[in-house]
This record gives C-alpha cells, sequence and structure tokens, in this order.
C-alpha cells in the first residue's frame, strides 16, 4: 500500500511513501543512494510514529528557499531530527547495513516523470501494509531521540510532541 499526499500548494509536489519488512539488498540501496544513483530517501521505521511525521519533514524540505543538506531527500532526514548537526542526522534517521526494515520515500513534482516505480523495483524485500508501522516503532527511542519527558508523553499524543519539535526545529 502506497501512503501519497500532495504537499505544499505551491510546491506542486507530492510524496509517496512505501513501507518494506525482510529487506535483502539494504547495503546496495545505501550505496546506491550515497553514490546518488537511487533519487529517494530511505528512512529506519523504528523511529516513525506514523507516516504525517515524514510529511511534515518533507514538507519543510520542498517550501525551503535555500536547502542546508545537499539534496531534498538528506533534508528530508535533517528536518526529521531536532539536531541541527547534519551528519549527526542523517545517520540516526538513515538506514545501516543492518537493517532489514525499512520506509521507502519518494517526491514527485507535477509534470514530471515518475521515478518512484523506479525505486520500488530495486528493493529486495516484502512490501507490507504501512498499518503495520506501528508495530516498527519503537516508542521508548523516539522518546530518547525526540527528548519527550514524561509529564509530555502522558499529556500528549507522541505524534504531536514528535510534529512540534520538527516544525519548531529552527527555533530550539
Amino acid at each position: 500500500m502506497t501512503y501519497s499526499l500532495e504537499l505544499d500548494n505551491n510546491s506542486n509536489s507530492t510524496i509517496k511513501m512505501k513501507l518494506y519488512r525482510n529487506v535483502k539488498n539494504v547495503s546496495d540501496l545505501r550505496q546506491k543512494i550515497l553514490n546518488r544513483t537511487l533519487d529517494c530517501c530511505i528512512v529506519k521505521p523504528s523511529l516513525i510514529v506514523d507516516p504525517f511525521q515524514i510529511v511534515i519533514a518533507a514538507n519543510k524540505a520542498v517550501v525551503a528557499e535555500k536547502l542546508t543538506t545537499k539534496s531534498i531527500y538528506s533534508e528530508i532526514l535533517f528536518n526529521l531530527s531536532i539536531s541541527k548537526n547534519i551528519t549527526q542526522s542523517l545517520q540516526k534517521f538513515g538506514i545501516e547495513d543492518n537493517e532489514r526494515e525499512i520506509l521507502v520515500v519518494v517526491i514527485e513534482k507535477e509534470g514530471t516523470t515518475s521515478n518512484f516505480e523506479n525505486v520500488l523495483r530495486q528493493i529486495d524485500g516484502e512490501e507490507v501494509n504501512m498499518l503495520q508501522l506501528k508495530e516498527l516503532t519503537n516508542v521508548e527511542e523516539v522518546k530518547k531521540v525526540y527528548k519527550l519527558s514524561d509529564v509530555e508523553f502522558t499529556h500528549l499524543s507522541v505524534l504531536n510532541s514528535v510534529v512540534s519539535r520538527i516544525a519548531g526545529k529552527e527555533f530550539l
């Protein structure tokens, strides 16, 4: 199941996401991303509470007048983090060679050729329903990464707290 949503109206962009388990070629995918031969972002699902979390990070990236990182996809990973350290953000939210679950993210601009299917063809894994994301989320790790207090955790939804951190990153 593909999660698809139009981003900011002025951006003419759509975000598309798919969740995979038991991926056998993560190392190859990671290398292709580093070599810029695979045009996408692959995120660790263990740190994602809801697809909306990625939508917020992606929307910030597409409306930014100037990127902090080298590409729209590294900008999404950077925006997911509350850290202003690019390397730390990419390492925290990007995939490592030993990952087996991945969340694939592609941004498509209106009027351009779709890259999404090309990216998906290169994944050797089991596509699963996006609803299974909750099973892969490590809430304790999310609390730690986003520095959520116990009081905040009990009074607000984790998603609301995380989205607030992402949206307000430049003000912290």
